[in-house]
């Protein structure tokens, strides 16, 4: 999850090929990672309006919570229900990690306490009372894709 780098070193390294509903050309950035051929569709629900971007990352095992993976940006956020397609390079499992840059400042924000201050959600069940491991947040691509659903929850 790009938690634990964010906060330092910005969003410009975190997030490849994307297709979003409703989204143009010049909404959608798709320059940073890595190419892939296998769709992997994550459906967002719970966006809320903001400014700033939504950046969305598939990482393995091995580069979970670190700056390398798959992904993509939503340049612009859609109230309600969003959805995107982001290609990886083989199948597996992979972590999905969703940040709603709401004040496009490219820093996820936390308060002194360490909670986010911005809109994020993640697949798989994650805990609440700790940070989550990449087993808890898991999903398995297939070589042919997959669907994963990714519930936004923003600070109230």
């Amino acid at each position: 999850m790009f938690v634990s780098k964010l906060k330092t070193l910005g969003a410009a390294a975190l997030l490849t090929t994307i297709s979003a509903v409703g989204a143009t050309a010049a909404d959608v950035s798709s320059d940073i990672y890595e190419a892939g051929d296998i769709p992997v569709t994550v459906n967002l629900s719970g966006v809320q309006i903001a400014d700033g971007p939504i950046y969305i990352s598939l990482q393995k095992r091995e580069q979970y919570r670190g700056m390398a993976g798959h992904g993509a940006v939503l340049k612009l956020a859609t109230p309600g229900n969003m959805t995107a397609v982001v290609n990886v390079s083989e199948p597996g499992d992979y972590s999905v990690s969703v940040w709603h840059d709401m004040n496009d400042d490219k820093v996820f924000g936390l308060s002194e306490s360490y909670r986010p201050t911005e809109g994020w959600g993640a697949s798989g069940a994650i805990p609440t009372t700790r940070v989550p491991t990449f087993d808890d947040v898991k999903i398995t691509v297939e070589s042919f894709g997959t669907t994963v659903n990714v519930p936004l929850v923003y600070p109230s």
